[in-house]
């Protein structure tokens, strides 16, 4: 078909495609737990920043990198879905870091925040396509007692009809 023979495609048709792409993005992979581990990276580094004054108990460059290690964890678990549990179980461990080396996690804001992403990250799993129709019996290698279509139950053996069944009664 010629292009302009094609139909133009409205703003509203355009922006739905885009939406629904999104969403299959979104759901594709531990997103909400992303985002709320980049609001306690964020936080984090925020309340590290404000501080006009640090005391000798606390640690600008570590709470920098905690800082900083949340929020990478955050554009990992949104690039690098396959490998969720393992930057969950890290957000969890920074965010716990994070109260000793940043004000209390960011007033324990960044911390309870930081320990949400990370459980909602580790609780995602994808979702899975329908099962596919189960495949035929030849091509099953191993069959256990469950998988054997339900017998019926044991027919007792025909007896024998006609002058035959006379002869062979006799010979018991």
């Amino acid at each position: 078909m010629p292009a302009h023979a094609r139909s133009q495609r409205s703003a509203a048709d355009v922006a739905g495609a885009a939406r629904r792409a999104g969403r299959g993005w979104r759901r594709s992979r531990p997103f909400w737990g992303a985002v709320v581990t980049l609001a306690a990276g964020g936080e984090t580094a925020a309340v590290r920043f404000a501080q006009p004054v640090h005391p000798v108990w606390t640690v600008l460059p570590a709470g920098l990198l905690i800082a900083g290690g949340l929020i990478a964890c955050s554009l990992l678990l949104l690039f690098d879905p396959a490998q969720r549990s393992a930057y969950a179980i890290v957000v969890i461990l920074l965010s716990i870091a994070a109260l000793l080396t940043s004000h209390l996690g960011g007033y324990l804001l960044g911390t309870l925040l930081g320990l949400a992403g990370g459980a909602l990250a580790f609780a995602w799993v994808p979702r899975q396509p329908a099962a596919p129709a189960p495949a035929a019996a030849a091509l099953t290698l191993i069959r256990g007692e469950a998988d054997l279509p339900a017998a019926a139950p044991p027919r007792p053996p025909a007896r024998p009809r006609g002058s035959q069944a006379g002869r062979e009664r006799g010979r018991d």
